[in-house]
């Protein structure tokens, strides 16, 4: 007789990579230098401080905004505020993280196959299965952005710590 094998649910996996990833994502919102916050790599990019709180928010901001099989596009899109402090920062992560968490996981598996829309107006922007946005911009997005902060940190010369495996500062297989 074969043992039988029990599957995550699609939203337990969804659940399971954010707590993963934001391990990882917290090592390098507590490394974010209080005195460079306005700092900013070239006069197009955002400053640090700016960067660091679209990380910190961000999962929580798009769980919130995926909700809703059909969401008008934010305003501000785009527009973070500067953090005045790590605190901000951590504060903001922890409070997103919270929000993304709730949202994802009160959310059926057949909510995740509905059509998502985000509207401007009258016009469609994007559309496609609610699962498909949160793989696109609760996660991947993220980590891109992520990838952008690390990449600041390095330029700042901030020792990085390790992200999915030795990093040029810190090798957790050491």
């Amino acid at each position: 007789m074969q043992a039988e094998t029990k599957r995550m649910s699609i939203v337990d996996s969804i659940l399971a990579e954010i707590e993963q990833e934001a391990e990882k994502t917290k090592r390098l919102l507590d490394i974010v230098p209080e005195d460079k916050l306005s700092w900013r790599p070239h006069p197009k990019a955002k400053s640090l401080g700016e960067l660091a709180m679209h990380v910190a928010g961000l999962q929580g901001g798009v769980a919130e905004l995926g909700q809703n099989d059909i969401a008008q596009r934010p305003e501000d899109l785009g527009v973070d505020p500067e953090a005045a402090s790590r605190d901000q920062i951590l504060k903001t992560f922890a409070e997103s993280q919270e929000k993304a968490r709730s949202i994802v996981g009160s959310t059926s598996e057949e909510a995740l196959f509905v059509e998502w829309k985000v509207m401007s107006g009258d016009r469609t922007v994007a559309a496609m299965p609610r699962i498909a946005f949160w793989r696109s911009i609760l996660l991947n997005h993220n980590y891109h952005h992520r990838g952008q902060l690390s990449t600041y940190l390095r330029q700042l010369d901030v020792p990085l710590p390790s992200i999915y495996g030795p990093s040029a500062d810190v090798d957790p297989f050491a």
